[in-house]
């Protein structure tokens, strides 16, 4: 079966330029002035110029022209278009699109005051919360991102059930696991000092591109660090 292709972008969280902000519909500004913290509306803002960016490369039409619109549960859809997903964390936004399935993106920045033993030990599965406790503290940080993307590309949200996706991430290998239904196709990536969970259901095979976005220094591109951690597809099972 062909890959199902998927390109996920990064930005940096930043007040938008006239020529930005132009992309946007005025609903999305509208929704914009509804956030009461200029933090948070940084962040819508600057999701949805990357959203719109990001389904221009990948599907070749004007940035504006996308009708974009929100679930219940918070997912952006892309009417007539390709699977979408947006996160934000610290100062970095992403965005990923699919061209099957249904796409989920999560981003963290490890190392904020969590009490992560807590967490895990409410939303996790036991057997998860058991091998936690013999690993670095970052593995809590991967199964977080992980779990959290396929709630988004479920369209579901954390009240979808944290614990009921039970993932194991022994680099270069992710073992993922649902009682009730095939796992998703996961990947693990860094950027900068984030890591990034992406999710989808198309199978069997998933192809990752990680692009950055800086209006300032010309179009999208692969420099900076990023790196794939991990996998639900080992090296020798894509040949």
């Amino acid at each position: 079966m062909t890959q199902c292709s998927i390109i996920v972008t990064c930005a940096s969280l930043r007040e938008l330029s006239e020529t930005e902000a132009a992309i946007l519909s005025r609903s999305e500004l509208r929704r914009a002035d509804e956030f009461k913290a200029s933090r948070r509306r940084r962040q819508y803002l600057s999701a949805r110029a990357l959203l719109r960016n990001t389904l221009q490369q990948f599907t070749g039409g004007s940035a504006a022209s996308h009708a974009l619109t929100t679930e219940d549960k918070g997912k952006p859809v892309c009417a007539g278009g390709p699977a979408v997903s947006i996160a934000h964390s610290g100062n970095l936004v992403v965005c990923a699109a699919a061209d099957r399935g249904d796409i989920g993106v999560d981003i963290e920045v490890p190392g904020r005051r969590r009490n992560v033993s807590g967490i895990a030990e409410n939303y996790f599965a036991a057997d998860e919360v058991e091998w936690l406790a013999t690993q670095p503290e970052d593995r809590f940080y991967m199964l977080w991102v992980l779990k959290e993307a396929w709630l988004k590309a479920k369209g579901t949200g954390i009240a979808g059930g944290l614990d009921r996706l039970r993932c194991i991430v022994t680099p270069p290998g992710i073992e993922a696991r649902i009682s009730d239904e095939p796992p998703p196709a996961l990947s693990l990536h860094t950027i900068d000092d984030a890591l990034v969970g992406v999710a989808t259901t198309a199978t069997p095979r998933t192809a990752v591109t990680i692009n950055r976005w800086d209006s300032l220094s010309g179009p999208f591109d692969q420099s900076g660090d990023t790196r794939l951690i991990a996998t639900t597809y080992l090296p020798d099972q894509r040949a």
